[in-house]
């Protein structure tokens, strides 16, 4: 068989459906709870054999990335350390997702790459060791690579997988504000009282779910304020079966049980005339 020297692949937006904090842990990082899930839309990768290493960028928010401070970079050091060897391969992230809006747009290019260059050179990590590299590269990073809807625990503990979320329409609006996840976190105020421990369950799973929170979203609209009014248009004027932040922000999301109900939130935004990202899409339990 032929040595493939390409690969392209989506690296998908990723939401939480509830992210709640637990409590803060002596190293000063917290434990969080969340179920956590993709859409069918995000950015695109390619990676191909090449001369020499280099990256470029195009998309929407392609002229915005700072290389030096780009996660790509990182994963291809961390390989060159595991071969002894230099890689050689040209990668193109055409960037559709806004950049540090709460839908894990790096995190989900770390882990694509990551699964690119191991796929061409056929590279074996033994697990312990490959779990050590994911959560080095970011919290998110583990689950965005094993790529299925999960539970998360701790600090990015993929708790357990599940491949039955409903495929529900979404809607994702961004104000187009940035919102740093590390700022949100040095005010955070953990809630006193523990909250039962989040048990799936499809049946009544939006039923669940409204009972949670995004313990983030107070932080996050307290830095930008857009979030507040972009939940109050999803709440007040579409009908979705659950709306709310996702990640650290700002991104709001509204899930719908049907495409008319999908495109008439769509609508409504956009007849607002503010500047907003708008993306149409669908959840997507697993990416592999």
């Amino acid at each position: 068989m032929k040595k493939r020297t390409k690969i392209r692949k989506l690296s998908p937006a990723k939401i939480n459906l509830f992210l709640e904090v637990v409590k803060k842990r002596s190293d000063g990082y917290h434990d969080l709870e969340s179920l956590m899930t993709f859409c069918n839309y995000g950015d695109l990768i390619t990676v191909k054999e090449s001369k020499a290493f280099s990256i470029d960028f195009d998309g929407e928010f392609g002229e915005v990335i700072k290389l030096e401070e780009n996660i790509i970079c990182r994963v291809i050091s961390i390989i060159e350390k595991i071969l002894e060897k230099k890689i050689r391969v040209n990668i193109h992230l055409t960037k559709n997702l806004p950049i540090a809006s709460g839908l894990g747009g790096g995190s989900s290019n770390a882990a694509t790459v990551l699964r690119c260059i191991m796929k061409l050179y056929n590279i074996k990590i033994i697990k312990k060791k490959l779990n050590s590299i994911l959560f080095d590269l970011g919290a998110d990073v583990p689950f965005c690579f094993y790529g299925k809807s999960a539970i998360i625990r701790g600090i990015g503990n993929i708790s357990e997988f599940t491949n039955d979320i409903p495929n529900f329409y979404v809607l994702l609006v961004n104000p187009l504000t940035k919102v740093s996840t590390s700022e949100i976190f040095k005010n955070i105020l953990v809630k006193k009282k523990r909250r039962k421990k989040f048990i799936y369950n499809k049946k009544n799973l939006i039923s669940i779910l409204t009972k949670r929170d995004n313990d983030l979203e107070t932080q996050a609209s307290n830095i930008c304020s857009d979030i507040l009014d972009i939940k109050k248009i999803f709440e007040n004027e579409t009908k979705p079966v659950l709306s709310r932040m996702t990640g650290s922000g700002a991104t709001c999301f509204g899930l719908y049980e049907d495409v008319n109900s999908l495109s008439n939130a769509e609508k409504k935004f956009r007849l607002k005339g503010k500047k907003m990202w708008i993306k149409k899409t669908r959840i997507l339990n697993n990416i592999l």
